[in-house]
């Protein structure tokens, strides 16, 4: 059975969707840090890029997709999270065998890829879930302030990685 991720990454609630072929929704969850308990940034980012290897090391993944950096951004924050995308990306390439299964995916991209705009916001990310799917992630608690943004984009960044998959694998 071939296993698609999507990874929405961020240093408040990093959104891991894992979904099968069929487009079913298998696991899902965040990886939460804070800066008063988790450490610097530095700390923050090793954290969660070995959960996200543990994540990958369990599903083995045909594709994973990973959230690009929204170039049009400015300030620390922006910096930082580019920092995380780095630490991300080598510790896949470097241990783990995914580095040529990883896809990064620009933000314009994803939101003309989940709602046909490329401007869509957070809540048009989110009103674009299946039903069943916003119903499983309202029944683990997860709410806009707690993760649920970032889960509606890792479930686009998956269905991303399986709709690639089926296009590569037609050629």
């Amino acid at each position: 059975m071939k296993i698609f991720m999507g990874i929405d990454q961020s240093f408040t609630n990093s959104g891991i969707v894992i979904m099968d072929e069929s487009g079913d929704v298998k696991y899902f969850t965040t990886i939460k840090t804070k800066k008063d308990v988790d450490g610097d940034i530095f700390d923050r980012a090793i954290t969660i890029s070995s959960n996200l290897i543990e994540v990958i090391q369990k599903y083995d993944p045909t594709t994973l997709s990973l959230e690009g950096l929204a170039f049009s951004k400015f300030g620390n924050a922006t910096r930082d999270l580019a920092g995380l995308q780095a630490v991300i990306i080598t510790r896949i390439r470097n241990e783990t065998k995914y580095g040529s299964r990883l896809l990064i995916v620009s933000p314009n991209l994803l939101k003309k890829f989940a709602t046909e705009k490329g401007g869509a916001s957070k809540q048009d990310m989110v009103d674009f879930l299946p039903k069943n799917v916003l119903e499983s992630f309202a029944e683990a608690k997860f709410k806009k302030t707690t993760g649920l943004y970032d889960l509606a984009d890792a479930y686009h960044l998956a269905k991303y990685s399986l709709a690639h998959n089926q296009k590569t694998t037609q050629k």
